[in-house]
Formats: C-alpha cells, sequence, structure tokens
C-alpha cells in the first residue's frame, strides 16, 4: 500500500518507532516519486527524476548507460564496449545462471544480465521501476522476469539464485540487516553476491556531512546528533529535500551483517573512480579534479562513497 502523506510528513513518520512498515511505504513513495537517472532526466544535478512513458526511448536508455559509465570513471563511454560495473562484475560467467538483480531500476544491470544469457530476474519495490526495466528490456528484444517486490521479504524459496547484484540500495531499506539475510536464504549454496552500500569512511560523510552541514552548518545540533537523519537530508535528492532513508556504514558494520546473515566469504573494496574527488573538496570549490588522474584515483581507492561486499554463501 502506497503511503499518501507530504515528504515532510514522511520525514517524520519515518523516524517514529515500530512503525516498520510506514518507513518502507515512505521509501517506496519517495523513489517512485525521484527514480534515479544520472541526470539523463534534466531534472537536478541530484541525478534524480522520472520522464514521461514517451521519453523512454532506447536513446534515453543508452544515455543512462553512458551516464552511469561516466559516474564509474570511464573517460569516453560513448566509445567503451564493457558492460556497466564490469571491473566488479565478471557477467560471463552468469550465463545460463539465476541471478537476481534487486532494486534493478532502470534496469542498467538486468539488460547486461539478460544479454550474456543470465536466467535473469528484476525486483524493485516502485511502480515506476518496473515500468522502467520492462520497456529498456523490450526496446532491446530482451528477456528478463520483472517483479515488483519489496527485498526485505523476498517472495522466492531458498536456494533459488546463482547470483544476487544489490546495487546501492540496501541502506535505503529500514531493516538491512534483515534485507542482507534474505540475500544469503535466496542463494544456493557456492553462490555469489555483490552489496554496495555507502561508505561511512568516505570523503563524503566525514568532510561533506559531518564538517560542513554537521558542524558549521550546526545540523548536527538540529537532528539532535542523530547522524542518520543528517545523512538522509543530503545523500539523495538534497535539492528536493531529502530522501526518506540514507544509511552510511563502517567495513566493519557491513562486515558484521555479512557474518551473522552466515556468508562463508566475503572480500570489501572500495569503487575506485578518478571521476568522484573531481567534486571535492566541495561541489562549488571543486579543485582536486586538477589533480592528476592517478591520485584522483588513489583518493576514492581510499576515501570513495561506494562500499562494495563480494560474498559467497
Amino acid at each position: 500500500m502506497h503511503a499518501t502523506f507530504c515528504l515532510n510528513q514522511t520525514y517524520l513518520l519515518l523516524y517514529s518507532p515500530d512503525m516498520h512498515s510506514t518507513k518502507t511505504d515512505a521509501v517506496e513513495q519517495w523513489w517512485d516519486e525521484h527514480p534515479f537517472s544520472y541526470g539523463a532526466s534534466g531534472k537536478n544535478t541530484d541525478q534524480v527524476g522520472a520522464v514521461a512513458d514517451e521519453a523512454m526511448t532506447l536513446a534515453y536508455f543508452d544515455t543512462l548507460t553512458r551516464r552511469f559509465k561516466k559516474h564509474g570513471g570511464i573517460v569516453n563511454p560513448e566509445n567503451d564496449p564493457q558492460p556497466v560495473l564490469s571491473e566488479l562484475v565478471d557477467y560471463n560467467s552468469l550465463k545460463g545462471k539465476k541471478v537476481l538483480d534487486i532494486a534493478t531500476g532502470p534496469g542498467l544491470f538486468l539488460v547486461e544480465f539478460a544479454k550474456v544469457g543470465a536466467i535473469a530476474t528484476g525486483i524493485d519495490i516502485t511502480s515506476y521501476a518496473i515500468k522502467h526495466t520492462s520497456r529498456n528490456l523490450e526496446l532491446r528484444n530482451l528477456k528478463a522476469e520483472v517483479i515488483k517486490m519489496d527485498a526485505q521479504k523476498l517472495e522466492f524459496p531458498d536456494a533459488t539464485f546463482d547470483y544476487v547484484h544489490a546495487w546501492g540500495c540496501v541502506m535505503h531499506m529500514p531493516d538491512t540487516e534483515k534485507a542482507i539475510q534474505e540475500i544469503y536464504r535466496v542463494l544456493t549454496p557456492g553462490g555469489k553476491a555483490l552489496i554496495y552500500i555507502y561508505n561511512r569512511n568516505s570523503w563524503t560523510f566525514w568532510f561533506n556531512f559531518i564538517l560542513i552541514r554537521g558542524i558549521l552548518m550546526g545540523k548536527l545540533f538540529t537532528y539532535r546528533f542523530d547522524i542518520d537523519k543528517l545523512t538522509t537530508r543530503y545523500a539523495d535528492g538534497a535539492t528536493v529535500g531529502g530522501s526518506p532513508l540514507a544509511k552510511f556504514y563502517s567495513q566493519r558494520s557491513l562486515k558484521r551483517m555479512v557474518d551473522d546473515a552466515g556468508f562463508k566469504s566475503a572480500r570489501y573494496t572500495i569503487w575506485s573512480r578518478a571521476s568522484e574527488p573531481e567534486s571535492w573538496p566541495l561541489r562549488s570549490v571543486p579543485i582536486f579534479k586538477f589533480l592528476p588522474r592517478s591520485i584522483r584515483t588513489w583518493l576514492s581507492s581510499k576515501l570513495g562513497l561506494a562500499l562494495v561486499a563480494l560474498v559467497e554463501k
């Protein structure tokens, strides 16, 4: 059931106790209205914004793919033949495998899974994403199952999938631990997963959020030192009031959740991309962009926003 309250009401309800389903409804509604577009919608610099059905053309989806590659640090994305995120995902190994893409969004990853011959399923909590992804697949004559579903309570039997892809989503869920446990449950023995969350030990967290907004702008006092409220306000959709929920985790806390879920092995890495420090120290004064690319890449590998767990059941 969709929530019907405005953004400010959503924010207040989100942090009320014992309202898990209301929190999830709030997350669903906000992302339904502010889907990620990596700027391809032309709405604002937050890279969120829906487009009309008639605008969902192949050219539009190709633009999304190029923008994601640019976001990932590819210098000439229009001339790059590799699948999106190929530095972290071994697509060729997934041919004939059962793959689950959680929070599929516009279907950028699901398209790649389908292209290599995976038996692919994409889920998302929002109706817009289901329509978005379905159209992307249709335009490319690709086959995959696309289902509206909450990743905190996956509606699949145990040991269904050989690979689960959870890119940039579990930190937006009220029960992140449960989502990771569900990923473990639906994986086959020996199955693998990729889980990306926001990095608490990143430049964005400590400089942009804690120092600039939290201390110098006094927002830590505004939010009574509730870090999740601070990051929620400024991590996604900052120019439109912030999203309902955006949590940051350290590698230690991510490891704890992964271990508690039962995974037998895990490797942790930061998604290193030279493009990220181009907006440091602040987007308004991006002097780090003048550093050599090799130094920007190194800085991103140490202080990048994207903390990734590559795990095996």
